[in-house]
């Protein structure tokens, strides 16, 4: 596809709006869910209050690889369009469920949210088979650090955006009771709109290379239920354990609908996915990568608000500054490993990305009740600006390897490896999380513990306290707790790290092919 250059960059800038506005979204919830959930029931049912942000990485992850393929198939620029108008819907949705009341609302909460996810989750794998049709060469690595950005851009505009919508805007509707936190999924809608009408005007007469083929409806529906039942079952795993029922049916049931798919996609004359390209490294190793990453990127993005919120006591206004700061380091590594890696190779600059990543997250094991926020906003922006540099060289990577017949399937590969991870990540962390929180609930509830407890503590004047009655008391638990869930977080952080460290392997076989 050839066009002028400055028309192409102009139509890569108006494909970024959408992104950024996805990315925000993500961000601005993680900031308002604590308002959220205090207008629906409170923390208690922890499993449930959880899929206000599952059940968009779930739609989202499931969007993608329909999105890839159908770029391929019909255009990346008109189905982007029907993206962004599901994204509008959802968040139209969002913004009313509260009316429905504490328990309806919840669920029509968590349902626009999976309209909002397939929005979302499409627009991403969308754009960059967009901005790999219209670059070449050195241009394709900039272009798609540039896009790979924009997620990272509105997750860094996101935090201080939702903080200040909370604490600032609250527009009022004759007859009806607003809350801050509706405005957050509202306001999406104008601005979606004005980007839709910014692509119509600027993008509307450019359009991908399409391949005649047909969509592999089977091969969809079997890796729908591959992915929604496999990420469905590890998310509930948090809070359900890895026991349950319903989570080893679920994981029966990927498994099952997972080895159905790669039969069929190996016999099928025009897969959903082609499993061959796994078979070329660079590929294999770019999608191992985004995994791995993936998984620490889900702990850095909850496990520093939940520091901020647990340990340090903090509010809003500090949970957006680390946020802030992780964002924004990942938005600035990412466009510097697109120039980087088109001068010095994908290889180098992924293992630079991994290793200060890891230097991050090991930086974060130090954390404890006395850390001061700036050393938070230090070692989360380290690990972002490492994760950032390895967006461009493994998108770079897994492109090149796919070829122009399947760049949106190549994107959206990438999209959904990263978002499993994220999910098992953030898995992970509620399952220790609500074990945490249930032997917490169990002490304090238990005057035997309890007492047990302040004796340990050396204050044996509260033994036979009820916490009710007593405030001392109150602040003595509240600083155990403290500190318990310090070392709960440095646990999941040193996780992290060492799936960090197994992210190195892979990092050094990412590369291109060679550009002129």
């Amino acid at each position: 596809m050839r066009i002028h250059p400055a028309a192409a960059w102009a139509a890569l800038a108006f494909a970024s709006l959408g992104v950024l506005l996805g990315g925000a979204e993500l961000m601005v919830v993680a900031i308002a869910l604590p308002s959220i959930v205090a207008d629906f029931g409170g923390w208690a049912d922890l499993a449930r209050v959880s899929w206000i942000i599952n059940a968009y990485l779930l739609a989202y992850v499931i969007a993608m690889p329909l999105a890839g393929r159908g770029a391929d198939l019909w255009g990346a620029r008109r189905l982007y369009v029907v993206a962004l108008l599901l994204f509008v819907i959802g968040s139209a949705g969002a913004g009313l469920s509260r009316f429905a009341g504490p328990e309806d609302g919840l669920t029509w909460l968590i349902v626009a949210r999976v309209v909002q996810g397939f929005g979302g989750g499409a627009l991403v794998p969308l754009s960059m088979a967009l901005a790999s049709h219209l670059f070449t060469g050195r241009a394709r690595a900039t272009a798609l650090g540039v896009e790979g950005a924009a997620t990272y851009i509105g997750m860094a505009i996101g935090p201080a955006y939702g903080a200040w919508v909370l604490l600032n805007f609250n527009l009022p509707i004759p007859g009806l009771d607003m809350a801050s936190w509706q405005w957050i999924f509202l306001l999406n809608v104008p601005i979606g709109i004005v980007t839709l009408l910014l692509i119509y005007v600027v993008v509307g007469g450019i359009e991908t290379p399409r391949v005649r083929a047909s969509l592999d409806l089977g091969g969809a529906l079997l890796l729908t239920i591959a992915l929604g039942s496999g990420i469905g079952a590890i998310t509930i795993s948090g809070a359900n354990g890895w026991l349950d029922p319903l989570v080893l049916g679920g994981l029966a049931l990927a498994a099952l609908s997972g080895v159905a798919f790669g039969w069929l996609q190996l016999r099928s004359r025009s897969p959903l996915i082609d499993l061959r390209l796994f078979g070329d490294r660079a590929f294999s190793s770019a999608n191992a990568v985004s995994l791995l990453t993936g998984y620490t990127l889900a702990t850095a993005i909850i496990g520093g608000p939940v520091f901020v919120n647990r340990v340090l006591f903090g509010g809003d206004a500090q949970a957006s500054a680390v946020l802030t700061a992780l964002t924004v380091a990942i938005a600035a590594g990412a466009l510097a490993g697109g120039a980087a890696s088109a001068f010095v190779g994908e290889r180098i600059v992924s293992v630079l990305g991994v290793v200060a990543s890891a230097v991050g997250l090991w930086l974060a094991l130090g954390w404890g009740v006395d850390t001061e926020l700036d050393r938070l906003v230090r070692d989360l922006a380290i690990y972002g600006a490492g994760f950032g540099l390895t967006v461009s060289p493994r998108a770079t990577a897994a492109v090149e390897a796919a070829g122009a017949g399947a760049y949106g399937v190549a994107s959206a590969m990438l999209q959904i490896t990263r978002t499993i991870g994220m999910s098992v990540g953030l898995a992970l962390l509620t399952s220790i999380g609500q074990n945490r929180i249930d032997e917490l609930s169990a002490l304090i509830a238990d005057p035997a513990l309890r007492d047990e407890l302040v004796r340990e503590l050396g204050r044996p004047e509260f033994v036979g306290v009820d916490p009710r009655t007593s405030l001392a008391l109150v602040d003595v638990l509240e600083r155990w707790s403290q500190g318990q869930s310090a070392e709960v977080l440095t646990q999941v952080f040193a996780i992290a790290l060492g799936v960090g460290l197994i992210a190195l392997v892979p990092a050094w076989f990412v590369r291109g092919r060679r550009r002129s």
